[in-house]
């Protein structure tokens, strides 16, 4: 994740996988997703996948940004600690900046991620992870949450909650990571990096553990809305206790601040951010079409002559094509994965 300090200009997330050529991906223009995929063999940020990502990704947005808004070329990307490296030294590795030097990236800690010579001061954590990369995965999972529900609830099918898994593709999870990242406030991010520069210029632990607290009220907001979509979730499932997807969601809030690029511990103030978009009952538009051509040839006989399984699953499959063509942030991940969940539904029957 990466943003200015105020919060309104914040780039596309980067999704590192281990797919070179993922299918779901294949024959769709990446750059309208809502988030960035990149390859790596071990599916992790290395120094070469890091240095690709700041040239062709960083370096090209933050220059049209710069210009739009009238502001000297120059901008500084401030990182927790260099990526971990396989062979080669990080000494080896040219420094981070374009030709000029306008552009370059910092390291705020000079041992890699997950080392301990990190500096005397040990491991300082970036600015966004102050609250906002943990509020960010907070949100993803929320929205997870809440189209898994949403799906199945609308499939009613026995099958349900496996259809959904077969259903969620990469491409949903651009989609939804792309939302969540959205749904952050310009105001949290801008709190959170003046409590990352204090931490990383100025320590003061005195004021540190007091910047503490407004991060747990702000996020005791979403406790409400996360208890609910637990039982939603348990209900649907049936076979999982909410304790168990009560424990799912809390995974990552065990170890604050071991992460590059994944933040711990609850987050900021998202719960008036939330809105409609993740949810809500839309599969009548997938109903239809693959009822449509049955209602047209029983309109004029006497008995309604229902399509066969073939001419339905052909059908879903054409709608589905179609959909998937369409800009992924008009379309959203619900009705694709509906669309899918009928498919696998029409299969099995």
């Amino acid at each position: 994740l990466a943003a200015n300090l105020t919060g309104s200009h914040k780039l596309k997330p980067l999704v590192v996988g281990g797919l070179r050529d993922p299918p779901s991906l294949r024959h769709h223009n990446q750059d309208k997703f809502p988030a960035c995929y990149r390859y790596s063999p071990e599916a992790r940020l290395g120094p070469a996948l890091l240095r690709a990502w700041f040239f062709e990704d960083f370096v090209p947005v933050v220059k049209r940004y710069l210009r739009r808004s009238c502001l000297q070329q120059k901008a500084v990307l401030l990182l927790s600690s260099p990526p971990p490296t396989s062979a080669t030294g990080p000494e080896e590795s040219p420094p981070l900046q374009t030709p000029d030097g306008s552009i370059r990236a910092l390291f705020l800690s000079k041992g890699p991620a997950g080392s301990s010579s990190a500096g005397a001061g040990g491991r300082i954590p970036a600015p966004l992870e102050q609250g906002v990369v943990s509020a960010f995965k907070q949100l993803y999972k929320r929205e997870l949450l809440r189209l898994a529900v949403s799906c199945v609830a609308g499939g009613g099918g026995p099958g349900g909650p496996m259809d959904f898994v077969r259903s969620f593709l990469l491409k949903d999870m651009l989609y939804l990571a792309g939302l969540s990242w959205d749904l952050i406030p310009p105001g949290s991010i801008e709190k959170c990096w003046l409590l990352g520069l204090r931490a990383a210029f100025e320590p003061q632990p005195g004021e540190e553990e007091h910047g503490d607290h407004p991060h747990r009220e702000e996020g005791s907001g979403d406790s409400k809305v996360f208890s609910d979509l637990t039982h939603l979730a348990a209900l649907a499932y049936k076979r999982l206790a909410p304790e168990e997807v009560a424990n799912w969601l809390h995974l990552d809030d065990a170890a604050p601040g071991t992460e590059e690029d994944d933040g711990e511990e609850d987050g900021e103030e998202d719960a008036e951010e939330e809105g409609p978009r993740g949810c809500g009952a839309e599969e009548d538009e997938e109903e239809a079409a693959a009822g449509d051509r049955g209602g047209r040839k029983g309109g004029e006989g006497g008995d309604a002559l229902l399509p066969t399984a073939r001419e339905a699953i052909k059908g879903l499959e054409t709608a589905l094509r179609w959909l998937e063509g369409q800009d992924p942030r008009q379309v959203g991940p619900l009705k694709l994965v509906q669309l899918r969940s009928l498919i696998s539904m029409a299969q099995r029957l």
